[in-house]
């Protein structure tokens, strides 16, 4: 199966209702490529097409590729292109209550701590996402509020529309090699 395909027959689908079969064609599986995930180069490849054909209709099928993004580098060493595209464009949907997923997604490992960036966090806006975490009183919440309030102050969201523009840009064409 083609990504194109994948993509074509998960929009197909009810969000609710996406068939095992098609699912595990972007699982997370570990083996012993130099990938490490059996599944890796398709989920790129998914990415990819979503990226040119990005809807809002999309929003479950990248939180399910991020949750195998987070999976697959939970055992990965380093951080590969594919987990930052997954949470560009989950963050490009804006939706305030991702955050939690792609505050996971950023304290994977130190890596991803480094790698994955804190502009993904705020795809809904600054104000909106830190008034939703001073609601949720639990430690993650915190942490990400905290994180984010000190990004803010060293002014790492100035300018956030070019940013996710120059973001954009730089996945067009991107591929696993």
């Amino acid at each position: 199966m083609q990504a194109e395909e994948f993509v074509r027959e998960v929009r197909n689908a009810q969000q609710e209702f996406l068939s095992p079969q098609l699912l595990q064609l972007v699982t997370y599986k570990d083996d012993d490529t130099e990938e490490g995930d059996q599944h890796a180069r398709f989920r790129v490849a998914v990415l990819g097409e979503l990226q040119k054909t990005l809807s809002p209709g999309d929003r479950s099928l990248l939180r399910f590729l991020l949750e195998q993004e987070i999976a697959y580098h939970e055992s990965a060493w380093g951080i590969f292109e594919s987990i930052r595209l997954c949470g560009f464009l989950l963050s490009v949907l804006a939706h305030v209550d991702d955050v939690r997923l792609l505050w996971e997604a950023k304290t994977t490992s130190f890596d991803t701590m480094c790698g994955f960036d804190v502009q993904f966090l705020v795809g809904a806006g600054v104000a909106p996402t830190l008034s939703y975490l001073q609601a949720i009183q639990k430690e993650w919440a915190q942490d990400a509020m905290t994180y984010i309030e000190e990004s803010q102050a060293a002014g790492d969201f100035r300018n956030l529309e070019r940013y996710r523009e120059e973001t954009q840009k730089s996945f067009v064409g991107w591929t696993l090699e």
